[in-house]
């Protein structure tokens, strides 16, 4: 005979109850989260009732959306320096893209993983500034590359790292460092994966640029990395792929429209599985058989 073992029931407050639409076990789930207050409750549940942090929380930002700006300004080519995973792989194009639409000359490299494994490569680093660039701008990597970065400042070359791993005993001398674990826990920008952080820079070069409604173009990308990266549910990550859910239904990328349509996926029903279980492995199906830049090809497209 099986007997089952039930969570002891919570006191929910009425008003929680109410605000969550009248149901005892939605409501009760919510408490035993931690979610006993009707505006968290909401804000859980609801992305229009939640409140993001500001860009100018993660530490060091605003200090690399300036320097973005007089790269900009000096007409400087900047190299956005992914990773070839999903999440680098959309941290890239929302990079790339933004500085392109705000008028910044840039190139981007996502390094081979046979030939040049994670993280920022030395050789062809020196390659990239004998090629001219001025400027190097990291996502999902860097937080660790201490040796590739130094011979870069050493050029004269400043170094921008946005990564989301845990840091390092000591940091790498770049130019700024970005990244979540910098807060303390339970801050809502915490768990922000690669492509979260490039969202929120993006989201500071916007505004500064006077152009705050054209970071909502990027959600779509933001959504694709968070769930491929099996980022932590919560604050800003939570409600950026709650919005970045929405986005992809209706996105205008021809290249995620045809991978839809190839994997006979319809796009009003897309949920956060289809991304893990047929769009994430088609992308990271790139970083690790064949070449990872033609991913940002394909959502750039």
């Amino acid at each position: 005979m099986r007997e089952w073992i039930e969570p002891p029931d919570v006191e929910v407050p009425q008003e929680l109850q109410a605000a969550t639409g009248g149901h005892p076990l939605v409501a009760q789930t919510l408490a035993r989260r931690g979610f006993t207050d009707v505006e968290t409750a909401r804000a859980f549940l609801n992305p229009a009732c939640y409140r993001p942090a500001p860009p100018s929380d993660l530490p060091n930002l605003v200090k690399a959306a300036e320097r973005l700006e007089r790269a900009i300004r000096q007409g400087e080519t900047i190299c956005v320096w992914g990773d070839f995973d999903v999440d680098g792989q959309t941290a890239t194009t929302l990079l790339v893209s933004t500085l392109q639409e705000i008028g910044a000359s840039v190139r981007y490299h996502i390094p081979n993983r046979k030939r040049e494994s994670h993280g920022v490569n030395l050789p062809v680093l020196k390659q990239l500034i004998a090629d001219g660039v001025n400027l190097v701008l990291t996502c999902d990597t860097g937080v660790t590359a201490h040796k590739a970065i130094a011979y870069a400042q050493s050029q004269g070359v400043d170094v921008v790292v946005t990564d989301h791993h845990d840091l390092p005993p000591t940091l790498p001398q770049a130019c700024a460092v970005v990244n979540p674990k910098m807060l303390p826990a339970g801050h809502p920008l915490r768990e922000l994966p690669g492509v979260g952080c490039a969202y929120k820079l993006a989201e500071a070069l916007y505004d500064r640029a006077g152009r705050p409604q054209d970071i909502a173009q990027h959600l779509d990308l933001v959504a694709l990395g968070i769930v491929a990266d099996v980022a932590v549910q919560t604050g800003d990550t939570r409600y950026l792929l709650q919005r970045g859910l929405e986005a992809l239904r209706r996105t205008e990328r021809l290249g995620l429209q045809v991978m839809m349509e190839t994997a006979a996926l319809n796009p009003d029903w897309l949920t956060e599985e289809h991304i893990g279980f047929v769009l994430g492995p088609r992308l990271n199906a790139l970083g690790r058989l064949a070449d990872a830049n033609v991913a940002v090809e394909l959502l750039t497209t």
